[in-house]
């Protein structure tokens, strides 16, 4: 039984278990907009006759064409091919898994050109330069000798840092380098609580990473409710790290307030910082709902919903809405469950574009539930 590239190649990303693959197969499908029956994976026989190397060449070309979206650089032949032809190769990735060069040319290209067509987060494929070259430095340090602006070496420099931190592979990281000239939301998300009498507080965490060319110093942000106490809506900043928020509001009303996040020191280009509030003084009284508009490309979006004294909920569910207004079911990515009295509703989104939203919606027996 033989062991094949792709086997290391996967183990590497953690994405051995059958289940972890399919789920990162189909994400490359859609992509690739491979639909029907070849949009599927391979099943979990044919998976490990694939890890095992028990193939008499490569599998149909559906297959190869998803496995290369997934393996930039990587031909299906050499995919499948023993491990110990690819040993050399292998040792080069594991010292610098980008290749010499290729994160700093995405990023360059990215900051001269300034692709005013880039709507998303669609699938990019890696420059390959000088994959056989015997001696590789990390990415990081590829950014000390490239030939670019000091602002660019720095947004460089941060991009490989958070690869590695946020397991990102080179596919994510050069989309993150094609949004050079934004200003990122790697982590955006909402912890929203309600208690017996429908009286809320929420907060939002924003980890943002500053890819423009000018310091971040201020956040417009709004919120609305449909309902509020007498006192209208308060907004309060909330440390998360090393920086001062503070709020400044530019517009009052009975159940909706516009705010600027001032930012100290600001974010300079390059660097990532976590932006934090919550808001209280908003009720939900017949209509539960909560929708947020995206005003940045956002990486992952998260609601966390808890609403006390429900004993029975009725229904729940999330919907993303795209920039032209297509709908899509995000019911697939919302989790809920009974804690006592209270439920608990997580929903996830990933690879979000500014003037997309995300709703989650539920409903619970109003005649058991909160008074």
């Amino acid at each position: 039984m033989t062991t094949t590239a792709l086997k290391v190649l996967l183990q590497e990303q953690h994405l051995h278990a059958h289940s972890a693959f399919a789920e990162e197969y189909k994400k490359h499908a859609s992509a690739l907009n491979v639909s029907g029956g070849q949009a599927a994976p391979p099943t979990r026989g044919q998976y490990y006759k694939w890890l095992a190397g028990n193939l008499n060449g490569v599998p149909r070309g559906h297959h190869c064409r998803i496995l290369e979206s997934m393996f930039p650089g990587w031909t299906a032949e050499e995919l499948f091919a023993p491990v110990e032809l690819a040993a050399d190769r292998l040792k080069r990735r594991a010292r610098n898994e980008f290749g010499r060069g290729q994160l700093v040319e995405a990023v360059a290209t990215a900051l001269e050109t300034r692709d005013t067509s880039v709507t998303g987060w669609g699938p990019v494929r890696l420059p390959m330069t000088a994959v056989s070259t015997p001696k590789l430095p990390d990415a990081v340090s590829d950014f000390d000798d490239a030939d670019l602006p000091e602002d660019a070496r720095r947004i460089g420099k941060k991009l490989a840092a958070l690869s590695k931190v946020l397991r990102l592979n080179p596919i994510e990281t050069v989309q993150l380098a094609s949004l050079v000239g934004n200003v990122v939301e790697l982590d955006l998300r909402i912890d929203l609580d309600i208690d017996e009498n429908g009286d809320a507080r929420i907060v939002y965490t924003h980890d943002v990473f500053n890819m423009s060319d000018v310091p971040l110093t201020r956040v417009a942000r709004e919120l609305w409710f449909e309902y509020a106490d007498d006192g209208g809506l308060s907004i309060d900043p909330l440390r998360r790290d090393h920086r001062q928020i503070s709020i400044e509001r530019t517009h009052n009303a009975p159940t909706m307030a516009k705010f600027s996040c001032q930012v100290s020191p600001a974010i300079l280009p390059g660097e990532t910082g976590m932006i934090s509030y919550a808001c209280t003084g908003g009720r939900f009284v017949d209509h539960y709902y909560w929708r947020q508009e995206m005003v940045r490309y956002t990486r992952r979006f998260t609601i966390n919903l808890r609403q006390k004294g429900i004993h029975k909920l009725l229904t729940c569910s999330g919907e993303e809405v795209q920039p032209g207004g297509a709908i899509n079911s995000a019911t697939e990515d919302l989790l809920w469950d009974y804690d006592g009295d209270d439920i608990a509703v997580t929903l996830t989104r990933d690879y979000l574009q500014p003037n997309q939203s995300v709703t989650l919606r539920w409903e619970f027996d109003r005649e058991q539930g909160v008074a």
